[in-house]
C-alpha cells in the first residue's frame, strides 16, 4: 500500500519546511510523485499547533515559524487518500568551530600526484551528552570549462560549488570509501574533548556546469559543521550504505532508517556552524 515519504531538515535560522510525496506501491503500476494537498502541522509535545505549513510548490510545504531549543517538535500530516503520518524530533545544540587550519600537501595515494589542502578543525564536544556530526565543505575561486583536455578560463568570474572530501580521521564512518561529498560522525572516541578534525580536499576540483566539465581552483573554502540529530545520523548512516550497496547482487539489503510513524523518511534537527577561510 502506497504511504506518505516525508523529508525535513529543520535549524534555527531557518523556518520550518517539509516535502511530501508518495511510495511506490510493491505491486501494481503506481508511481512516485509529489503531494499538494496535503494537511502539514508543526505541533509541540503536548499537541499545540505551532506552525500551519502552506504548499508552495514541488512538492514542498513553507511554514512561518523558526525551531529554537526549547522544545520538541511533532509533525503531523495528513491527507484524505493515505494513512496519516507522525514523527517527534529536536534542535540539538550549536557547537562551534573554534579554528581550521590548512597545510597544502602533495598527494598520490590515489595513483596521479594531486595538489590537496589538509584541514585540521578544532571545535569542543559537550560532555556528557551523546553527538552527532555532519561536516560539508565547498570551494569558490575562478574556473574554466575543460575541452579536450584544455582548459579555457572565464575572465573575471567565481563559481562556488561543494567538493569531494577526503576523509582522513579515524572517527569518520566512510565505509570504506575515504572520498566522500559529507562526512559523518558520533563523538564517541572524544566525548567532552576538545576535537581536531582531519580531513583533506583537492586543490583544484572538476565538476559540471552548463552541462560541460569546469576545474575550479579552491581560493575560498566554507566549512560546515552540523551537529545533528540521533534519528538523522542513523538516517544518513544507513543511507549512505544503501547507496554504497545499491546495484550489487551480492550485498545484504540495506533498509534506511526511517522515524516516519505509518510512512517513510525523515523529520529531524540539526544546528550549524559555519567558518569561511
Amino acid at each position: 500500500v502506497p504511504k506518505l515519504v516525508i523529508n525535513s531538515i529543520f535549524e534555527k535560522d531557518s523556518i520550518f519546511k517539509v516535502h511530501v510525496s508518495n511510495s511506490k506501491s510493491i505491486v501494481g503500476n503506481g508511481s512516485i510523485s509529489n503531494i499538494s494537498n496535503a494537511s502539514v502541522l508543526i505541533k509541540d509535545i503536548n499537541g499545540n499547533i505551532i506552525d500551519s505549513l502552506i504548499y508552495g510548490n514541488n512538492g514542498f510545504y513553507i511554514g512561518q515559524q523558526k525551531p529554537n531549543q526549547i522544545t520538541d517538535y511533532k509533525l503531523e500530516v495528513n491527507h484524505t487518500n493515505y494513512s496519516s503520518v507522525y514523527s517527534i524530533d529536536n534542535l540539538p545544540s550549536l557547537i562551534t568551530i573554534n579554528n581550521i587550519d590548512t597545510n597544502t600537501i602533495i598527494s598520490n595515494d590515489f595513483d596521479d600526484l594531486e595538489e590537496r589542502i589538509e584541514l585540521t578543525v578544532s571545535f569542543d564536544d559537550p560532555f556528557g551528552t551523546q553527538n552527532f556530526y555532519l561536516v560539508e565543505s565547498f570551494v569558490s575561486g575562478p574556473y574554466g570549462f575543460i575541452y579536450n583536455d584544455d582548459t579555457i578560463w572565464e575572465a573575471n568570474s567565481d563559481t562556488t560549488l561543494q567538493v569531494e572530501m577526503i576523509l582522513t580521521d579515524e572517527v569518520f564512518q566512510n565505509n570504506g570509501n575515504p572520498k566522500q561529498n559529507s562526512g559523518i560522525f558520533n563523538d564517541l572516541l572524544f566525548d567532552g574533548q576538545t576535537k581536531l578534525l582531519n580531513l583533506e580536499i583537492s586543490k583544484s576540483t572538476i565538476s559540471e556546469k552548463e552541462g560541460k566539465r569546469i576545474i575550479v581552483n579552491s581560493d575560498h573554502i566554507k566549512f560546515y559543521l552540523h551537529n545533528i540529530s540521533m534519528d538523522y545520523y542513523y538516517y544518513l548512516t544507513s543511507l549512505n550504505l544503501y547507496n554504497d550497496r545499491s546495484g550489487n547482487p551480492f550485498a545484504q539489503p540495506v533498509q534506511v532508517f526511517s522515524n516516519i510513524e505509518n510512512g517513510f523518511g525523515i523529520f529531524a534537527g540539526a544546528q550549524i556552524s559555519k567558518m569561511e577561510l
